[in-house]
């Protein structure tokens, strides 16, 4: 967009995994409003001057501000397309896997540790050479679970990797349609990581192709493992060895107004000349999966509490604790997982996503955690039509003061 406008637009999403569909789905309900004001052909990087993201905040992100290869007008990716792209692809970034014992004829390093495990307390107890009860067995489970995410991640890249680079292709970060910020954490300098496009665009070392920048935000710690590669500039080389923004901030919100406002120049107190959307992908905070019976947890707790549904209380904690001031919907049981990628789950969030447009604008009482209407009389579908208005208004401020210079 222009910079000749009244307000600086910026577009900010959380991180969450498949519950990226949530925010899909307002987005793609804005993107209708617009095209119904604007034309048809409207894309929701056509009104934002900045789009930041975390983690699968980041993979939308860069979505929008890349040309779709399906679209013969090369315009960015839809609203729609996106949801599409988390029902197509969710299934192949996070397959199913049992969380049964393996077969005893198995190979893996887990299967042979946890079998000499099974052994080992075997021959101590004195047992006969006989599978355990189904209670033992419930607590071997989560041993092998425990030693796999010692040896793994519960994912490999590749599938990810694949997808991205089947969308975006081998496009760089300077190369984006308009202005993004994607979050990532470097874990040998132990500090955030933003790619920046507009950084990208001044130094060669900051431009790294849009694949390595998504599977950074993405990778999600015991999820996917590290990503790591290199930039270079001359004989200039910059390594980055990178985890899942949200470990530095899964709400991307105020690092993108702070960096807005360095880029142009602005106030970052005065909030008059922001327009601003933050997306979040519900919270989890109050989930029930978690059974809190005594409070001296250790790492199996910690890591494995979930081991039902697949989640990670550590990593759930963590990703979701910079959400704690973002009005956010509440979401229960496995619709609370960042990789249940059951169709029935995707459904299900896709519904959530409507749903939360019919209902009214809310925020979250500080004092007891509990979103509130803030006017039951508004909807949040009321409010991102007037959202819609005033970005176009923006738009059309831009394209007289082009003509008339």
């Amino acid at each position: 967009m222009a910079s000749e406008g009244k307000l600086t637009t910026i577009l900010s999403i959380d991180g969450g995994g498949v519950r990226g569909l949530i925010p899909a789905a307002i987005l793609a309900f804005l993107e209708s409003q617009l095209q119904k004001l604007d034309g048809e052909d409207a894309r929701i990087a056509d009104y934002f001057d900045f789009i930041a993201g975390t983690s699968t905040g980041g993979l939308v992100t860069t979505l929008l501000s890349c040309p779709d290869p399906q679209d013969p007008q090369n315009r960015p990716f839809s609203g729609e397309n996106i949801i599409k792209f988390y029902h197509e692809e969710s299934p192949i970034i996070f397959p199913k896997k049992s969380t049964e014992l393996k077969p005893s004829g198995a190979e893996s390093k887990v299967d042979i540790a946890a079998k000499e495990l099974v052994k080992a307390i075997m021959e101590e107890e004195g047992t006969s050479a006989r599978l355990p009860s189904s209670d033992w067995l419930k607590w071997v489970e989560k041993i092998v679970k425990f030693l796999e995410f010692l040896m793994y991640s519960k994912y490999d890249d590749k599938p990810l990797k694949d997808v991205i680079q089947d969308k975006v292709g081998d496009r760089k970060l300077r190369e984006t349609l308009t202005n993004v910020l994607i979050t990532s954490f470097n874990v040998q300098l132990l500090q955030p990581k933003v790619f920046s496009s507009l950084k990208a665009s001044r130094d060669d070392l900051e431009d790294a192709s849009l694949v390595d920048v998504c599977l950074s935000t993405s990778a999600a710690p015991l999820y996917l493992p590290l990503h790591i590669f290199e930039t270079t500039s001359g004989d200039k080389i910059e390594n980055f060895y990178m985890t899942d923004g949200g470990v530095a901030a899964n709400n991307p919100t105020l690092l993108a107004i702070t960096e807005a406002s360095k880029e142009r120049n602005l106030d970052i107190m005065d909030c008059s000349n922001l327009l601003v959307l933050s997306l979040g992908t519900g919270s989890t905070k109050r989930n029930t999966h978690i059974h809190v019976t005594y409070s001296d947890w250790g790492p199996i707790e910690w890591l494995l509490q979930g081991l039902g549904d697949g989640s990670i209380p550590l990593v759930t904690d963590l990703m979701d604790a910079s959400d704690a001031m973002v009005d956010t919907d509440s979401l229960e049981n496995t619709e609370a997982s960042m990789d249940d990628s059951s169709e029935q789950n995707l459904n299900n969030l896709d519904k959530i996503g409507n749903d939360l447009l019919k209902m009214p604008v809310s925020a979250v009482n500080l004092e007891t955690g509990l979103l509130e209407p803030i006017d039951e009389k508004v909807t949040n579908e009321a409010a991102l039509i007037d959202f819609a208005t005033k970005l176009v208004a923006e738009r059309n401020r831009r394209r007289q003061a082009q003509c008339s210079t």
